[in-house]
């Protein structure tokens, strides 16, 4: 690849004048890239791309990255259109819980890792010996993330990450997973062309992101390769050592479904202060399926995911851990339940309130701004329902006599643009 002064001087130029003529043409889209429906465009686009690819080069050299490893994993690079449209609609915070669960902790998916539990109990028992992680829970995870390795992804890892490297809202993650990515190839332990993945960098059985697939993959084969692609062994072991790194804590369960007591203070829900499950216990919290609680002295909390009129949840560190691996309660619960109906447990008890129907986009910023003006909220208007989100909608409910339960829902909008 060539990097001199001189070709950088002369693709910038390029670069700019053809942007400017596809800009002032009107050709050119903010969010999901460029028009294809122009030449100009198009060569805007490529120029502009290849301006980043030189331009990253300095950055990938400092991290350690040889020339020819660059080159060879550049090479004829064009960024991928599809990858920002995929961040726009991430099913884990799109879809309504009940939704996603149901489509994830299917029939077929429950039948499916029973075989597999069987098939690789020998692999499961000895991963389960060495980082004390649930072996359902790994399953869980495996059969959540690639259908049991059955489908694990056909996007090149390099254009993806070098394609959210380049624009967009998640540019510093691109840029902090490619850097990864390269020393990983760089390593030996994947061609370029194997490096497949997901549009966010999600690689192999268990979909590690190249930092992620640093610091935690594991060679529990021996065979001198972190080989979390092809190799079950690897891609299993390695999720049970990221859990337990995060926190997983052996003996004890991801958590229960609950009843809670006549009266119970919602303000009490949420990611809070954590309380033993004992406490818990002498307030009226009660398991819906288990004959008991164990694991007594453990901290956990109590969840509402579709609020008070939805099923709650009494979660440990476990649940945490798994949270660690994907930031979303409906992910982490999925795996939870799956793991259980693997291990021959029951579908869940609580009815789900289906009839509600999730806020757009627009009208969770809508929610965030009237908040805010209402002095419960202190923070970025994205609409994106994180817990600083649900702590003002608690706020809010408390003082409106309502569940504080932190529930963003359709009646809560209303109930704020209701009052002045």
């Amino acid at each position: 690849m060539a990097m001199n002064r001189g070709a950088m001087t002369w693709k910038s130029a390029l670069a700019g004048l053809l942007l400017t003529a596809a800009v002032t043409a009107g050709s050119w889209t903010s969010a999901a890239g460029p028009s294809s429906s122009t030449l100009l465009a198009r060569l805007a686009q490529r120029a502009a791309f290849a301006q980043f690819v030189e331009d990253f080069w300095p950055q990938a050299r400092r991290a350690g990255i040889r020339r020819a490893v660059y080159a060879r994993a550049m090479r004829g690079m064009t960024p991928d259109p599809s990858v920002l449209g995929h961040l726009r609609h991430q099913p884990e915070f799109s879809t309504p819980i009940w939704t996603y669960i149901e489509k994830r902790v299917s029939d077929k998916r429950i039948r499916l890792g029973r075989e597999k539990a069987r098939r690789h109990a020998r692999l499961l028992g000895a991963i389960a010996r060495r980082y004390g992680v649930n072996p359902r829970i790994v399953l869980a995870i495996w059969g959540m993330e690639t259908n049991f390795g059955g489908y694990t992804g056909k996007m090149s890892v390099i254009r993806s990450l070098a394609t959210l490297a380049y624009r967009g809202r998640k540019r510093k993650y691109g840029r902090s997973q490619l850097i990864a990515a390269l020393k990983i190839l760089q390593h030996g332990d994947v061609t370029v062309a194997g490096m497949k993945g997901s549009w966010a960098g999600a690689m192999g059985q268990t979909q590690f992101i190249p930092t992620t697939y640093a610091a935690y993959a594991v060679d529990f084969n021996g065979d001198g390769r972190r080989d979390i692609w092809s190799t079950t062994d690897d891609a299993l072991a390695s999720t049970a050592n990221y859990l337990a790194r995060r926190g997983w804590k052996a003996g004890k369960p991801w958590g229960w479904e609950v009843v809670l007591p006549r009266g119970f203070d919602y303000r009490l829900s949420g990611f809070g202060r954590g309380h033993s499950v004992r406490w818990w216990m002498a307030r009226g919290v009660r398991p819906v399926l288990a004959k008991r609680f164990f694991a007594l002295d453990a901290p956990a909390w109590v969840i509402l995911p579709a609020g008070s009129r939805g099923p709650a949840f009494l979660v440990t560190g476990n649940f945490r851990a798994i949270l660690a691996y994907n930031n979303s309660i409906a992910y982490a619960l999925a795996v939870g339940h799956l793991a259980d109906r693997i291990g021959g447990g029951g579908p869940f008890k609580g009815a789900w309130p289906v009839r509600d129907q999730m806020l757009s986009r627009a009208e969770r910023i809508e929610l965030q701004k009237r908040l805010a003006r209402q002095g419960f909220y202190r923070g970025a208007f994205r609409g994106h329902i994180g817990p600083r989100t649900r702590k003002a909608v608690r706020r809010f409910q408390h003082t409106a006599g309502l569940p504080a339960d932190g529930y963003v829902s359709r009646a809560i909008l209303n109930h704020l643009r209701q009052r002045r």
